[in-house]
């Protein structure tokens, strides 16, 4: 089913691993990029260093096959058919749901829980981490952010709670991002560039000394 020739491209170094632990022939490539964006246009460049064998069938581009989760964006999708592409580019993508995600049921009492514990501590600073949309309602609602009539963000309410200590959301990627900001109008303070980490601590670290 696998041969050396066919490549399986990956957007961050976690996925990496464990493609790699399967002990496939093929390369793994783009681990690095860390963003659908940034994997979209490496994809592109890669592909144009392909032999037409690998990428073509019987005259016909070979469509790329896209293992996703019921949450996600369609950058890669669209960057790869887009219409500014020369036709010979274009790829088709097939999209095939493998995992889905959900909120463990406690999340929202232990979220509430911790809250609670950090301010009778008089925590300063604290950083709130989001690897994926679900569970982002239940974290708004526990920080009293959440307009009651609208279910929407207000900054009104989050700058209310901040003399208790001020508390700052990160996201691991664009996804979780896009969905707090159409789902909530909530942006949150960082989005990690890379999806590690490593990626995280970054982000935070600049947003703390005011730098883009």
């Amino acid at each position: 089913m696998f041969d050396k020739e066919m490549p399986l491209y990956v957007v961050g170094p976690a996925t990496a691993t464990g493609v790699k632990s399967l002990g496939l022939p093929c390369a793994v490539l783009g681990e690095e990029t860390g963003s659908g964006e940034v994997l979209a246009k490496f994809i592109l460049e890669h592909q144009r260093t392909l032999a037409r064998d690998v990428t073509h069938l019987e005259g016909r581009r070979l469509p790329l096959l896209f293992l996703v989760g019921e949450q996600r964006r369609d950058i890669i999708p669209s960057s790869l058919s887009a219409e500014t592409l020369p036709l010979s580019e274009r790829t088709q993508v097939i999209e095939l749901i493998v995992y889905e995600t959900g909120e463990m049921a406690t999340f929202e009492e232990s979220f509430s829980m911790l809250l609670q514990q950090a301010a009778k501590q008089k925590v300063k600073e604290q950083w709130v981490v989001v690897f994926s949309p679900q569970g982002c309602e239940a974290m708004l609602t526990s920080l009293k952010w959440l307009d009651e009539s609208t279910g929407r963000f207000s900054q009104a309410k989050r700058n209310a709670s901040q003399g208790k200590g001020w508390i700052g959301v990160a996201t691991i990627g664009p996804t979780t991002r896009d969905y707090l900001k159409e789902a909530f109008a909530f942006n949150p303070d960082v989005c990690a560039e890379s999806p590690t980490p490593e990626g995280v601590s970054e982000g935070i670290n600049r947003f703390s000394k005011g730098t883009p």
